[in-house]
């Protein structure tokens, strides 16, 4: 490009470049420019090196922000990773605590049966006792009983003779329409029960009587008598109301007694054991 003096058209002064206008300094006339091929080519040119500048400018901004965007992506992806991780290390802590509070659990319910199962082991291996221990609920007991020296030889061997005299004091015959029975033995205590409450006390004694005939036959039978309101008095004794002789409904007039013992238990004995408002000494 051809370096140029301009003058003004209308006064021939020289010209100043203002922006893109050129200016008279005497006159005041504004021109334009003038440009030539060259001119163009050279602005063409700037143009160009601007352009690039400009699109290279811009790439390294979008380079830039695009290393920034996938910075920020991998980042926001290794903090999702590490939540992640930190809540299945958190779960898997949790059921490992749950675990073990189950297994404690279990730990303890065994424990607890194995000891519950030794200790009913320990016991059933205990001795039983004949005497249990005293409610101060009831009244007597059979310590009472044998506490009494006339009570108490009665219940040693005196129940027997007793027995024996009830049927009869020359042997005990029974007489039949065509036949006679007689006691060959002394009859047999089955069982004494002492039956306790509040305001009323009775000792069950339940019998085997051994009958025969003159030809050698046997018949066993089973009696059950009951002394009554016994009591203690001042001076320490037993006292009773009655002996009384207890029959069911396969009461045999003939002999006295019942011919099956059964019948007995389930009149007198078993009902008393399982009235919890009682309590049964056997012994």
């Amino acid at each position: 490009m051809k370096l140029r003096t301009l003058n003004c058209k209308n006064c021939d002064a020289p010209l100043r470049q203002e922006g893109e206008k050129l200016v008279c300094q005497f006159c005041g006339s504004t021109f334009d420019i003038p440009k030539d091929a060259n001119d163009i080519a050279y602005e063409q040119i700037i143009n160009a090196e601007d352009y690039i500048r400009l699109s290279l400018a811009k790439s390294l901004l979008g380079l830039e922000k695009k290393y920034s965007d996938q910075a920020l992506m991998n980042q926001a992806k290794r903090d999702r990773d590490l939540q992640m991780r930190r809540a299945r290390m958190t779960n898997m802590l949790k059921r490992t605590v749950i675990y073990m509070v189950i297994a404690l659990m279990v730990a303890l319910f065994f424990t607890v049966l194995t000891l519950k199962l030794s200790d009913n082991r320990r016991q059933s291996k205990k001795p039983v006792v004949e005497e249990v221990t005293w409610n101060p609920g009831y009244r007597i007991t059979p310590s009472d009983l044998k506490a009494d020296k006339e009570f108490g030889k009665l219940l040693d061997g005196g129940l027997i003779e007793e027995e024996r005299q009830g049927y009869d004091d020359h042997g005990a015959i029974i007489f039949g329409s065509d036949d006679i029975w007689n006691i060959s033995k002394d009859p047999e205590i089955l069982g004494k029960y002492l039956v306790t409450e509040e305001d009323r006390n009775t000792l069950y004694i339940v019998y085997k009587i051994t009958f025969e005939k003159g030809d050698g036959t046997i018949k066993e039978m089973y009696d059950c008598q009951a002394y009554e309101r016994i009591t203690i008095d001042e001076d320490g004794n037993i006292v009773y109301d009655r002996r009384q002789g207890k029959t069911t409904d396969d009461y045999d007039f003939r002999f006295h007694a019942d011919p099956e013992l059964e019948p007995i238990m389930k009149t007198y004995i078993d009902p008393n054991r399982a009235n919890s408002s009682k309590y049964m000494f056997e012994f």
